[in-house]
C-alpha cells in the first residue's frame, strides 16, 4: 500500500521534528572522560525556542467567519464550525501544519450533523497519486497496536472514496501485502470522495524527496544545535573560568597525617584574607574568561533563527528596545506577509472542509460554492481609533458603503454583522412608521385648520 510505504519514509523526520519541538534535542558534545557535573550543564544548556516561533505565527491565524458567494448572509455552512467546536480546535490544525508541514481534517456524516475532526500527521498519512491534486485518494490512519497470541500487529484504518477499512500489518512488514489482515468489511461513509482534507504549510517543490514540504521547525534544527552548543560552552566557562582563580608560590603544602593527602591551606571567601609569615611566598591570580563573546554568539544565533523563521527579532527580546511605531511596523512586515500567505493556504483548505461538511449534510448548492471565502481575524496591532479613522475616510472620501466595512472591523464576526443588519432593518422600520405617523398627523391638523377658518363664501 502506497500510504504505508510513504508513512515509513516520512516518519523518521516527523518524529525528529516532534522531539525537537518538545525540547528533547541532541545534546552538545562533551568528552567521554568529562566529569559528571558536565552532564548537568548539558541539560541546562538546552534552550527550546521552537514552540515560540510556531506560536508567533499560529496566534495570528484565527478563522472567524465564512461568506457564501451567492448569499453572504447565509450562515448555514458556518454553523458546522460552531457545532464542532472549531473555534478552539482550529489552533490544533494550524500548529500541526506549521510544525510538521502538513495536517489533516476529516469530515464524516454524524447523527447531529457533519462531524469535523482534526487528525495529527503523526498518526495519519495521506496519498494523492497526482501531487497537484486538490484532494487525497486515500489515507492510512494508525490507531494502535494489538497482540494476537505471539504475534503483534499495527492497526490501521484505510480511508478511501468508498469507505473505511481496518487493516492489521506486522510491524516492519508494510511492503509485504501478503502479511496484512483485513478486519471485517469496509464501512461505507457515503461521501463519494476521500473525506480527509490536507493542510499544507507550503506546496512541495520536490515531491520526489518527501511527500510534502517540512514545516517551520525542521530548517531551524541546525541553528538550535548551534545555540545549545554555545550556551553549553558559556556555562562551562562561567563555572570554571569566569571566577578569578588565585595562585601562590614558595609555600610548603602540608599533608593530612591520616590520609597523606595535601591539605588546602588557603580558602577563597569574601570574609577571608590570605596571609603567611614567610617573606618568600608570592600570591597572584589568573585573569577570568570574558563571557561577552559567548553572549554575542548566542545573540547572533537567535537573530539568524528570527531571520530564517521570518519572525520579528523583538519576539525573542534580543537587542530591540525603544523603537518607534513605524520601526516596529517595519520589523513586523515580514511576519505579516508570512501570515497572509498561510491564511491563503489554510483558507483554501478550510473552504474545502466546509464544502465537504455541506455535502455530508446534503446541501449540494453550498458544497459546490467554490467562490466562498474564509474570513480571518485581523490580528495586526492597531487601535480601534486608527481603524475607525481609516474606514471613516474610505466612506467619506472614496464613497465606500459603510456596511461593506463592518466585517473588516477587528473582532467583528459574521454573526455581529448579521445582527447589525437586523438592527438596522428594524430601526428603519421604526423610523418609517414614525415618519408616516408624523405625516398623517400633519395632514389631519391641516384639515382641521382648513375647516375652522372662514372661506371666501362664508358671508364675510
Amino acid at each position: 500500500m502506497g500510504a504505508l510505504m510513504q508513512r515509513k519514509k516520512e516518519m523518521p523526520e516527523l518524529r525528529r521534528v516532534d522531539l525537537y519541538y518538545r525540547g528533547i534535542q541532541d545534546r552538545p558534545y562533551i568528552p567521554k572522560r568529562a566529569e559528571a557535573e558536565f552532564g548537568q550543564m548539558v541539560t541546562k544548556a538546552l534552550e527550546n525556542w521552537l514552540p515560540l516561533i510556531v506560536s508567533t505565527v499560529a496566534q495570528n491565524l484565527m478563522v472567524e467567519g465564512y461568506r457564501r458567494s451567492d448569499d453572504p448572509e447565509d450562515l448555514g455552512p458556518w454553523s458546522h464550525w460552531s457545532k464542532n467546536l472549531l473555534d478552539s480546535r482550529q489552533a490544533q490544525v494550524h500548529r500541526a501544519a506549521l510544525t510538521f508541514g502538513i495536517s489533516y481534517v476529516s469530515v464524516l456524516p454524524g447523527d447531529s450533523g457533519p462531524a469535523i475532526r482534526p487528525m495529527s500527521p503523526l498518526s495519519v498519512t495521506g496519498v494523492s497519486e497526482d501531487p497537484d491534486s486538490d484532494f487525497l485518494d486515500y489515507v492510512a490512519r494508525f490507531i494502535g497496536r494489538v497482540k494476537v497470541k505471539e504475534d503483534e500487529f499495527d492497526r490501521y484504518e484505510v480511508w478511501d472514496a468508498e469507505g473505511i477499512t481496518e487493516v492489521w500489518v506486522p510491524p516492519g512488514d508494510e511492503s509485504d501485502p501478503s502479511e496484512w489482515r483485513i478486519q471485517g468489511e469496509s464501512r461505507p461513509h457515503g461521501m463519494g470522495q476521500c473525506p480527509v482534507i490536507q493542510f499544507r504549510n507550503r506546496w512541495a517543490d520536490a515531491p520526489d524527496t518527501l511527500p510534502h514540504e517540512l514545516g517551520e521547525v525542521s530548517p531551524l534544527i541546525p541553528i538550535t544545535d548551534r545555540l545549545n552548543m554555545t550556551t553549553f560552552d558559556m556555562l562551562v566557562a562561567q563555572s570554571y573560568s569566569a571566577f578569578r582563580q588565585r595562585w601562590a608560590t614558595g609555600i610548603e603544602i602540608p599533608k593530612d597525617p591520616r590520609t597523606g593527602k595535601p591539605v588546602e591551606t588557603f580558602r577563597a571567601a569574601i570574609d577571608r584574607v590570605w596571609a603567611t609569615p614567610s617573606t618568600d611566598v608570592k600570591f597572584g591570580e589568573f585573569e577570568q574568561t570574558e563571557l561577552s563573546g559567548y553572549l554575542a554568539s548566542r545573540d547572533a544565533a537567535v537573530r539568524s533563527m528570527a531571520a530564517i523563521a521570518q519572525v520579528p527579532p523583538h519576539t525573542f527580546a534580543s537587542g530591540v528596545a525603544n523603537i518607534s511605531a513605524d520601526a516596529l511596523t517595519a520589523l513586523e512586515s515580514g511576519l505579516s506577509r508570512k501570515v497572509h500567505e498561510r491564511q491563503t493556504l489554510f483558507g483554501e483548505a478550510w473552504g474545502q472542509v466546509l464544502r465537504l461538511a455541506a455535502l455530508a449534510e446534503g446541501d449540494t448548492v453550498a458544497a459546490e460554492d467554490t467562490e466562498a471565502r474564509i474570513i480571518w481575524r485581523d490580528t495586526e496591532a492597531r487601535s480601534i481609533s486608527q481603524v475607525a479613522d481609516a474606514y471613516g475616510k474610505l466612506v467619506q472620501q472614496l464613497g465606500v458603503p459603510a456596511e461593506a466595512l463592518w466585517e473588516r472591523i477587528p473582532g467583528v464576526t459574521s454573526f455581529d454583522v448579521a445582527k447589525w443588519r437586523k438592527m438596522r432593518d428594524e430601526q428603519s422600520s421604526v423610523d418609517m412608521a414614525a415618519m408616516l405617523l408624523t405625516g398623517q398627523h400633519t395632514s389631519d391638523t391641516s384639515m382641521d385648520a382648513g375647516q375652522d377658518a372662514p372661506g371666501p363664501g362664508d358671508g364675510i
